[in-house]
C-alpha cells in the first residue's frame, strides 16, 4: 500500500509520500500452528516542502492529469474505498473459515 500525509505548516506545505510492504514470510511459515502477525515495513519515498503557490499549481496539474487518466483508463478508487474493500474481504474470510480456499 502507498500513502501520503502531511499538511500546512505555517508558510509552507510539508508532504510525505510513503510505501508499505507486508512481510508475510513468518506468517506463512507457521501453517498448521497459531498464525503470527504480519509485519509492515514503511519506506519514506519522498518528502516535499513547498510554498503555497507551488502547492496550488501541483494540485491543479494533478487534478487535470487525473481526469485525463480516468477518462482513458477508468475511475481510480480512493484509499478509503480500497481499505473498506480489504476489510470486507477479511470479514468474509473470517466468517467462513481460516483459509481462502473453500
Amino acid at each position: 500500500m502507498n500513502g501520503v500525509f502531511g499538511g500546512a505548516r505555517g508558510m509552507y506545505f510539508d508532504i510525505v509520500l510513503f510505501s508499505d510492504e507486508s512481510k508475510v514470510s513468518s506468517a506463512l511459515s507457521t501453517i498448521g500452528t497459531a498464525p503470527e502477525k504480519t509485519t509492515i515495513n514503511r519506506t519514506l519515498e519522498c518528502r516535499l516542502i513547498i510554498d503555497p503557490l507551488n502547492a496550488k499549481a501541483i494540485s491543479q496539474w494533478l487534478m487535470q492529469n487525473i481526469a485525463e487518466y480516468e477518462k482513458q483508463f477508468g475511475r481510480i478508487p480512493s484509499p478509503e474505498e480500497l481499505l473498506d474493500k480489504h476489510e470486507n474481504v477479511d470479514l468474509e474470510l473470517n466468517k467462513s473459515s481460516k483459509t481462502v480456499y473453500q
